[in-house]
């Protein structure tokens, strides 16, 4: 039925189909209405989803796996003892301990396992200790093995400041702290620990070394 056929179109009011015509399309017009509304609320749900993080979980989970492993490929790597020589400062341990913990997925408390359960304690000592007064700290010798070992799977090469330790002190840092003791400088320049436990002829003669 064409309306415009019609000599009075509007005669055409009359004839059932164009009411059965105007019915069909409005019902196309009001599903195609509902389908726009329908995917504009889901990309709004889309975006909140995103922005209020609610995905997050799963990329955290992400992160937290990387980080695992990471940690079981350094606790995987020999040749490197607990009972190695140590070619680091306490100050260059603690740094390199803070950079570590920066790393995404890492947590204070996987570093504390991978450091073979060390109390918390210990290792806030460490990180507030100056200069070498945390050497007999358990978190030293254990966080040192820790990163020449991340060192090696990373592949870097030994800073300058570690070659020149190595050379003017082969044994290493000490990492024994005597009591009432206080820090000198020994004839390669590296700090070590004098004890007060020299008798008193001796200590002048350290005195006066």
């Amino acid at each position: 039925m064409n309306p415009k056929t019609y000599k009075d179109q509007w005669s055409a009011l009359q004839n059932g189909t164009y009411w059965a015509a105007a019915r069909l399309l409005e019902e196309v017009k009001y599903s195609e209405a509902k389908a726009k509304k329908s995917a504009g609320s889901s990309a709004k749900r889309k975006a909140a989803t995103s922005t209020t993080g609610e995905v997050a979980p799963a990329s955290k989970k992400s992160k937290k796996d990387q980080a695992t492993e990471l940690i079981n490929r350094i606790n995987a790597v020999e040749g490197v003892s607990d009972g190695s020589a140590i070619y680091d400062s306490c100050p260059v341990v603690v740094a390199k301990i803070k950079e570590f913990l920066q790393r995404d997925g890492i947590t204070k408390a996987m570093l504390l396992k991978a450091l073979g359960d060390i109390n918390s304690n210990s290792l806030n000592r460490f990180l507030s200790g100056k200069q070498q007064d945390q050497c007999g700290n358990v978190t030293y010798q254990k966080a040192y093995v820790f990163f020449e070992k991340l060192r090696i799977i990373e592949g870097k090469a030994k800073s300058t400041k570690r070659l020149s330790n190595e050379e003017q002190n082969p044994q290493g840092f000490s990492t024994t702290k005597a009591r009432a003791g206080r820090w000198i400088k020994s004839a390669s320049n590296l700090p070590i620990m004098r004890a007060r436990l020299y008798t008193p002829e001796a200590d002048n003669r350290i005195n006066n070394f």
